[in-house]
């Protein structure tokens, strides 16, 4: 009876060491994302936080950023998770172009590696999951740019309808992207300037009211992104500065250009004025300079003018006339 109790006792102790052996000998995954239920109105989309990361990493290093997904649609939803490089664009009218499934000139394609490839979530429900950048230890130094991409799966609701007709046969699937912008730490090429300065619209030298901004064409030619910001300050004839409108850093893709549009909605009623851009390429303190002149001539304002003017004349003309044959009468 008493080898019996010990062969049980040791049968025991076997399976708590292989146990314990499975257990510490081997690591287990470990899932790191989080959902969480949150306040909120519903209105039929989803938000991808942040949109931008920019990291600098040395050759061989990694690290982890996170990134969350919220779900505002009225029903659960299923969603994909993808990996895709991204490059400049070469007309300047685009920030970036999504490769799809080519590699891109600075590939960072295979070392984002997005902690799930699908999920599902709940109405009001949110999501942190971690995205892991590994650069190998054979990196050139210079940028690498990715994206991770997440886009809702359509119901079988809207298949069904899609499939049917009724919505012309299409379906509709919203996708966002977080944009990454990796450095590898070491020598690079960085060089730019900016190429042209306009106002919106264009191709205009009057306005009967102020314009409604400008526009700033900022060519990289270098091998990393470059962030250019500055100012645009706006004089009037006499050269006295009536505004200046700030032009926050915005990003510039290695051998492309890039478009910026700037908003400007001051109250300025006649006359000549010139606005300077005044633009740092984001490295080396360097400052490039250009101006554009017009003019605002509201045309109702001017007619109305003219208009007072000219029957301040006629009336002013009547009674000098009839002041003359008064004058002669007597």
């Amino acid at each position: 009876m008493l080898k019996m109790k010990n062969k049980k006792i040791l049968f025991a102790g076997v399976l708590f060491l292989l146990f314990a052996v499975g257990s510490w000998g081997i690591p287990a995954t470990v899932s790191a994302y989080e959902i969480v239920n949150v306040n909120g109105q519903q209105k039929n989309d989803f938000v991808l936080e942040p949109a931008k990361f920019e990291v600098s990493l040395d050759p061989g290093e990694s690290t982890v950023k996170d990134l969350t997904v919220t779900n505002r649609m009225k029903e659960t939803r299923k969603f994909k998770v993808a990996v895709e490089d991204f490059t400049g664009s070469k007309t300047g009218k685009r920030a970036v172009v999504l490769m799809g499934e080519k590699r891109g000139p600075y590939s960072l394609k295979d070392y984002l590696k997005p902690e799930l490839q699908e999920f599902s979530l709940k109405p009001n429900q949110k999501m942190v999951m971690s995205v892991e950048i590994n650069i190998p230890e054979d990196a050139q130094p210079g940028g690498l740019y990715g994206s991770v991409l997440v886009s809702s799966v359509p119901t079988q609701k809207e298949t069904e309808l899609a499939g049917s007709g009724a919505k012309s046969g299409a379906i509709l699937i919203s996708r966002l992207g977080a944009l990454f912008f990796v450095r590898v730490n070491g020598p690079v090429v960085e060089t730019g300037a900016l190429k042209d300065f306009r106002t919106i619209p264009s191709k205009r030298i009057f306005f009967q009211s102020p314009p409604r901004g400008f526009e700033i064409l900022f060519q990289n030619t270098g091998s990393v992104y470059l962030d250019p910001y500055g100012i645009i300050k706006i004089k009037n004839i006499l050269g006295g500065v009536v505004d200046e409108v700030k032009v926050d850093p915005y990003f510039a893709m290695p051998d492309s250009l890039r478009y910026r549009q700037i908003n400007w909605n001051k109250r300025i009623l006649l006359g000549r004025y010139e606005a300077t851009a005044l633009i740092n390429r984001g490295y080396g303190n360097i400052v490039d300079q250009m101006s554009v002149s017009f003019w605002i001539l509201p045309w109702k304002l001017i007619v109305s003018i003219f208009g007072i003017i000219l029957l301040i004349i006629l009336i002013g003309g009547f009674f000098f006339s009839k002041f003359e044959i008064r004058k002669k009468t007597d």
